[in-house]
């Protein structure tokens, strides 16, 4: 049985990234979902940008670490787009969906009080 395609950035610079948790990240069962643009455009807004977007599950935490789920994410989108605009377009058309279906974006107080659960898990 075919499996499938792993996900990849076709350029290195990240021009974009949001991401999203339904849940309690330190929780099993916790969905995410990740946006980004990519390019190899360091300081043009023209050319080639990648948007893609994953979801997943995650596994919460385990032996005081963050444990990954033994699933790949699933990708939920994966398209070029000719200049930054466009792809910046459907960047926020993917974030606002996103919202929508009830994520919310990862704060600098939710890495902290990740982080404090992780502690405290070891």
């Amino acid at each position: 049985m075919a499996r499938a395609r792993k996900h990849y950035s076709r350029y290195f610079i990240v021009r974009g990234d949001q991401t999203f948790w339904k849940g309690d990240p330190a929780e099993k069962g916790s969905q995410f979902r990740q946006f980004l643009i990519t390019s190899n455009e360091f300081f043009s807004t023209t050319g080639t940008f990648q948007v893609y977007g994953l979801e997943g599950i995650g596994n919460g935490i385990r032996n005081g670490k963050f444990a990954i789920s033994d699933d790949e994410p699933r990708i939920l989108f994966d398209q070029d787009f000719d200049g930054l605009e466009a792809a910046g377009k459907k960047f926020v058309e993917l974030v606002k969906q996103t919202e929508a279906d009830g994520f919310t974006p990862i704060s600098l107080w939710d890495i902290v009080e990740f982080e404090r659960k992780l502690q405290g898990a070891q």
